[in-house]
């Protein structure tokens, strides 16, 4: 009942922030205050919902909607935190109710994953995981918002909504420095699994590990070509969403074979 109450109460605050983030955009009223007060409730909520849904009687439950909802919350204070200096609070329009997907979905949609006991070390490599994936999701979004931007720059369609925006070049650092950071994370992660986990090239887990390897390779090569070549525009789009991409493969997709269609853990 604590689960569902939390659940319903972040929903309610987390829509109610996106509602009022639409109308500071459309209505060029400065919402941002209440925006933020807001989505502080709705992430509290959702956390206090998280703990609730994964830290179970038997153990910790990381299965498939119980994990998308820990990235949305990880995202989504990210993004909170990060728009307190940064101009990102139109990326809650996008967030926010993803957020609200993953915590109905958690709440009540079964999966087949069983709660395990505390596997020590292993968390970190999962908390490194959620980190490192809730930065590169936050990338792929600017990524999007940066490609729209420039298109509606270059047909010169000035509506109400560029002006709340801030200039393309600041969204590309921004962009740039969030990737890196991710990607940092994500080396971490490679450590960490083969430190902590039995057998990284398990057949349950090599995808998984292939998949990321991949899609930090990607992610250095961007690094480098925008260091080295001076990467912008559509080639750091087409190599953001192709990392982005292999990324969810890696996790979302062996996860959702193998616990909802081939009932493993």
């Amino acid at each position: 009942m604590i689960a569902i109450a939390t659940g319903i109460s972040a929903v309610f605050f987390y829509a109610l922030s996106t509602l009022l983030q639409g109308q500071s955009l459309i209505r060029g009223v400065d919402k941002h205050r209440n925006v933020l007060q807001c989505a502080v409730l709705a992430l509290l909520l959702h956390l206090l919902n998280v703990i609730q849904v994964i830290a179970t009687d038997t153990g910790l439950d990381f299965g498939f909607f119980k994990i998308v909802t820990l990235f949305s919350w990880t995202i989504a204070i990210t993004v909170v935190v990060s728009s307190l200096k940064k101009p990102l609070a139109n990326l809650f329009l996008a967030l926010f109710p993803l957020a609200i997907i993953s915590i109905v979905c958690s709440l009540w949609l079964p999966s087949g994953y069983t709660p395990q006991p505390n596997p020590g070390g292993v968390l970190l490599h999962i908390m490194l995981g959620i980190m490192s994936f809730a930065l590169i999701t936050i990338a792929a979004v600017q990524a999007l918002l940066i490609a729209w931007l420039n298109r509606e720059l270059k047909h010169k369609h000035f509506s109400a909504v560029l002006h709340h925006l801030p200039p393309l070049q600041t969204m590309e650092v921004l962009l740039f420095e969030i990737i890196f950071v991710g990607f940092v994370l994500l080396l971490a992660v490679i450590t960490s699994g083969f430190l902590f986990m039995d057998n990284m090239f398990a057949q349950h887990l090599v995808h998984k590990t292939v998949l990321t390897v991949v899609s930090t390779s990607v992610f250095g090569v961007l690094l480098w070509g925008r260091h080295q070549l001076g990467w912008r525009g559509n080639t750091a789009l087409r190599w953001t969403l192709s990392g982005f991409a292999v990324l969810i493969l890696a996790y979302f997709g062996s996860k959702f074979v193998l616990e909802l269609i081939l009932n493993r853990v």
